[in-house]
């Protein structure tokens, strides 16, 4: 725990409330539930001008957008690849447009079209 979480919880005490996790600022909020992975897919994107869609979920720590979803976890890239391609990707999938964080399925090349190879 930081000097700021204590202070933080020293002023929650002082001012009467008691201190439970519902008045600690890192609880998090429930997980959203989802009804099918499309619909899940749905909510976390946008579509933005010049036919990209933008990841609005969570991303790793190199920016790469990701999801779970019924204990899976895997890139969105991943995920658009293959339903816009119908096949699994090989090697690393990553938007060949430029724009940052697209999952727009025909934006987007695994290792072997990136190699120039057919699959």
């Amino acid at each position: 725990m930081t000097g700021e979480d204590v202070a933080a919880l020293d002023a929650a005490s002082d001012s009467g409330r008691p201190v439970t996790p519902a008045t600690d600022a890192r609880k998090r909020a429930p997980r959203e539930r989802y009804g099918s992975l499309k619909e899940m897919f749905a909510a976390k994107t946008v579509a933005v001008e010049g036919g990209h869609l933008h990841w609005t979920g969570a991303t790793g720590s190199r920016g790469t957008p990701v999801f779970s979803y019924q204990s899976h976890v895997d890139t969105a890239y991943r995920l658009a690849f293959r339903w816009h391609h119908g096949r699994a990707p090989q090697g690393n999938t990553r938007p060949t447009c430029g724009y940052p964080c697209c999952v727009a399925g025909g934006h987007l090349a695994d290792r072997v079209m990136r190699e120039g190879g057919t699959a």
